[in-house]
């Protein structure tokens, strides 16, 4: 049978098979740049004055600690969850090359060589050579369609992985203003401890000299003893501290000491917000979820299409012991009857995308929330600073009356014990007010957003390959 013959049957094959589809479809049309289903405001509800510059991409940096920087660099080379990351990342780049291959045509090769055995020991040698060409045409974009989903679900594992990184860098910073917290409340608690320890001793001589009753010493002793039983519980959270530092930089605990700052940090002007909108493209969570819901609507339009016939084209060639075989063949597959099977599944399809778009929608409007309530956060933190500041120096004045006024013998130790530990609860209250206003701010940059480890994709994998062998 001739070439031109068997094309010409293969035509009229795939002719009166598609005549014969019971059903047609359109192919469904995926729009790439897919919004929330939310209308955000145009600016957010606070605003400042104050001379501002883009959040860096290594954030961190505006602290100006070097200590800082060194663990932040460090963690993210050596931390574990990172480094899950950077494979996830792999497999995805796998996948996608795999898809992509699809699209073009498969040349697979065999070389066969053959001996028969014939009466009187007669051997017959042959030789076979065989190329098989196969490919699937891509009629209504099935395959076009799943790689372009593999392409974003890619894309969204790098937002993932920058995700990660955003996150393991604010929560080492956040480590790490801990610990110098932990430090400076220890020097506080050692303070107090002298403090109350040269009272007791006053008292003691005033006792012994008959100007105050015993009570006085078992009160100044009790108060001692409170401020000091606060010491064991300080060291345990720094060493608490400590190990978990250790583990995020990828470290067994207490493998090597570590050093910090032994002064409070001083925090810097609020970066530029933008506007809420501006999340979308900042935040690496909110463009990773974009990515998968339009990786999720690549999926419906590869259902849909997996509803219509599917066409192979192909041929074989052939040298058999010198002589040259060659064949052509086109196959057409429609499915005529499936009980609604593949029609369930474009649906099933089009509610992920349905769901997706909703936590996609979801995780903007909680974005928006956490960058609004970080900002309002630190301003009444700053307001509730001036207050205690006020507070302490209120009762600082109690504390110095009330020591010249009992001292004078005008009165018990009673206001003097109230008045100390009004003061040493406030010096401690401010101590971790400050605290907290350093973990504000580092929620706002995160919650603002940014690239940690840059935006060239293929250097991600480069810079780490090392990590993942």
């Amino acid at each position: 049978m001739s070439t031109g013959h068997l094309l010409s049957q293969a035509h009229c094959f795939l002719f009166c098979l598609l005549s014969l589809v019971s059903f047609s479809a359109c192919s469904h049309i995926v729009q790439d740049d897919v919004q929330p289903s939310v209308v955000a405001e145009p600016s957010y509800t606070i605003s400042h004055h104050q001379a501002l510059e883009k959040l860096p991409t290594k954030w961190w940096q505006v602290f100006d600690d070097p200590l800082l920087d060194a663990y932040i660099e460090q963690a993210l080379a050596n931390n574990f969850t990172l480094q899950e990351g950077f494979a996830r990342l792999k497999q995805a780049r796998s996948i996608q090359n795999q898809a992509g291959s699809q699209l073009y045509p498969t040349l697979d090769g065999r070389v066969r060589a053959e001996s028969e055995w014939e009466a009187e020991n007669t051997r017959t040698d042959s030789n076979r050579i065989e190329l098989d060409l196969s490919w699937e045409v891509d009629l209504w974009g099935r395959l076009s369609s799943v790689a372009q989903a593999t392409s974003f679900e890619t894309f969204a594992a790098e937002d993932e992985l920058q995700g990660l990184a955003l996150l393991l860098s604010v929560e080492v910073a956040d480590t790490y203003f801990q610990l110098v917290v932990q430090y400076l409340y220890q020097q506080l608690l050692q303070r107090q401890i002298e403090a109350n320890t040269i009272s007791l001793n006053v008292i003691r001589l005033r006792f012994a000299n008959g100007l105050v009753s015993l009570v006085d010493v078992y009160q100044q002793k009790q108060l001692l003893a409170a401020v000091k039983a606060e010491l064991p519980v300080s060291e345990a959270r720094n060493i608490i501290l400590q190990n978990r530092l250790h583990v995020l930089l990828g470290q067994p605990p207490e493998s090597t000491p570590l050093v910090f700052r032994q002064t409070f940090p001083e925090i810097p002007a609020l970066p530029m917000l933008g506007i809420p909108a501006d999340l979308l493209q900042n935040r690496p969570d909110l463009r990773q979820l974009q990515r998968e819901l339009v990786a999720a609507d690549y999926r419906v339009a590869e259902a849909v299409a997996d509803r219509l016939p599917a066409l192979k084209i192909g041929g074989s060639a052939a040298f058999i012991s010198g002589d040259f075989i060659t064949a052509l063949f086109a196959d057409a597959l429609a499915t005529i009857v499936d009980w609604g099977g593949k029609k369930s599944e474009v649906e099933k399809k089009k509610a992920m995308v349905e769901e997706k778009t909703a936590r996609y929608s979801q995780r903007y409007l909680v974005a928006i929330e956490e960058v609004e309530n970080s900002l309002w956060q630190e301003r009444k933190h700053e307001q509730l600073l001036t207050a205690l500041a006020e507070q302490l120096m209120i009762s600082k004045a109690t504390l110095r009356e009330s020591r010249s006024r009992y001292i004078q013998g005008m009165t018990d130790y009673i206001p003097v014990l109230t008045a100390l530990v009004s003061f040493q609860k406030l010096e401690i209250n401010i101590l971790q007010r400050k605290q907290e206003k350093i973990s504000y701010r580092l929620l706002l940059y995160r919650a603002l957003g940014t690239d940690v480890l840059g935006s060239d994709r293929d250097a991600l994998l480069i810079d780490n390959s090392k990590n993942l062998l």
